[in-house]
């Protein structure tokens, strides 16, 4: 298996200095390279470059499954699978629930943060307007689930 590149830890060089002999701590040095990018492990080994490599080894297949799990869990993203709204969408779940929130500025803005929420991928858009209009309930705006004609019909008159 072999890898682009492999995250070479300063703890492997504190562990190389350990050895003595500038020829072994070399040859092990490339054990622990061509490991991490092949996946090659040496074959005759003394018992104290046995130990060392066992540890670095024991520290790259860590990393290696810490990246396995994060494709894993990148391939399981919710917005990945999430389908972005429209705008036409957006004003007619907003029409629906009553919400004043103008379409146009929530999509630009989630565009703009790649349709995060914070750090993580946004799962729901409709969870995430159902926010919106708490917070802007909060700061005074009214809210209906009549239309906005039902709202100004009776204004209709006096003007």
């Amino acid at each position: 298996m072999k890898k682009a590149y492999f995250q070479y830890y300063e703890t492997f060089e504190v562990i190389l200095e350990k050895i003595k002999d500038k020829t072994q701590r070399g040859e092990l040095r490339e054990a622990i390279i061509r490991y991490g990018l092949y996946g090659t492990t040496p074959e005759e080994l003394t018992e104290v470059e046995d130990m060392a490599f066992t540890i670095c080894r024991d520290i790259i297949d860590q990393q290696r499954h810490r990246c396995e799990i994060n494709v894993q869990n990148a391939a399981k993203t919710p917005a990945a699978g999430m389908k972005k709204p429209t705008a036409e969408e957006i004003r007619a779940y907003c029409k629906d629930k009553g919400y004043a929130i103008d379409a146009e500025h929530f999509i630009n803005y989630y565009e703009a943060n790649g349709w995060k929420v914070g750090r993580n991928a946004m799962k729901s858009w409709k969870a995430a307007l159902a926010n919106w209009a708490a917070r802007d309930r909060g700061k005074g705006t009214m809210y209906s689930a009549a239309s906005p004609d039902a709202n100004t019909a009776a204004y209709n008159g006096i003007l």
